[in-house]
């Protein structure tokens, strides 16, 4: 199948739509490390979500119908709709950005921990059609991919309030690159989903789109789409925050050390210890008793060496 747009496969009826909510970026340095997750580049803005933005904006009096504005609205609008998908997203910008406007990792279903696809996201929160040519914008910032998304598991995301023309599916459709189109609307409701055949070949079979239909505040009936896997919701990314941390913290008790160990530290020593690909192996069955005992004998040795004076 060259191309997969997907609309409405079931239609369930809600009684109201997702709020919006605060992004927590919950995904610490040491749960990147421990789960082979890149960090994504450091930014200089002034913010870093919709609740710090809209405070910026007020503070330096920033005219909400100015470019500037709405395009950082719809970017950080962008960033809360897609959490719900279990997508944890930065949005980085400045003149080095290579386009980019949003770079993470989709924490999938079944590849909750290290193997989350990474995503680099583009927003074109514009009133007009767009063409086929902002597919081609979106191969140039993936083949200049900050480091960490420099792999065969990442995928482009194309997100505009409006739906993808003939011109873009059909340019999708050709495309070597594994890329997703999303039509967001303003207000951050899903209205469209379409990826293409590489994106398929990233194991992302038991994906879908369900239509949805829920009440407005004055009691209209509105109309959205959910993305699904395999027919059922896809946890948020609130929820696969919990679930990390959770495997987090046992991860760490498992060791049953005798004493207490900086988690840092515990982390250190494994990864020198144990070859890489035992090391992430770990996350996914039982370490062997032979190297849990080289890394709890180096641990030991490291607590019985004489502090500095």
């Amino acid at each position: 199948m060259p191309f997969l747009g997907f609309a409405a496969r079931h239609t369930l009826k809600l009684n109201r739509f997702f709020s919006s909510s605060r992004i927590y970026n919950d995904l610490t340095p040491f749960t990147r490390r421990l789960f082979k997750l890149p960090s994504p580049p450091s930014s200089l803005s002034q913010h870093n979500d919709m609740t710090n933005f809209l405070s910026y904006a007020k503070h330096i009096s920033l005219s909400e119908t100015s470019t500037v504005y709405v395009g950082t609205h719809y970017e950080y609008t962008v960033q809360e709709t897609l959490r719900r998908y279990a997508l944890s997203l930065n949005r980085i910008g400045g003149r080095d950005d290579a386009g980019i406007d949003l770079v993470g990792t989709w924490h999938l279903p079944e590849r909750e921990r290290e193997r989350a696809l990474r995503v680099i996201v583009q927003c074109k929160a514009l009133k007009t059609k767009v063409g086929p040519n902002i597919v081609r914008e979106l191969e140039g910032s993936l083949r200049q991919a900050p480091v960490g998304w420099r792999t065969d598991q990442t995928v482009g995301v194309l997100v505009s309030p409006r739906e993808a023309t003939k011109g873009v599916r059909d340019t999708l459709a050709r495309s070597a690159y594994p890329i997703f189109w999303m039509m967001i609307e303003r207000d951050g409701s899903l209205k469209q989903a379409l990826w293409n055949s590489r994106a398929e070949e990233l194991g992302i079979g038991p994906l879908g789109v369900e239509t949805r239909y829920g009440t407005a505040e004055l009691g209209s009936v509105t109309k959205q789409i959910a993305l699904t896997w395999d027919g059922c919701d896809i946890p948020s990314m609130d929820q696969v925050e919990h679930g990390l941390a959770e495997f987090e913290e046992q991860w760490v008790a498992s060791w049953d050390l005798e004493s207490q160990c900086d988690k840092e530290r515990l982390l250190d020593t494994v990864e020198s210890v144990l070859p890489g690909d035992i090391s992430s192996r770990m996350l996914q069955e039982p370490l062997a008793d032979a190297d849990r005992a080289k890394v709890i004998q180096v641990l030991r040795e490291q607590q019985q060496q004489p502090g500095p004076n």
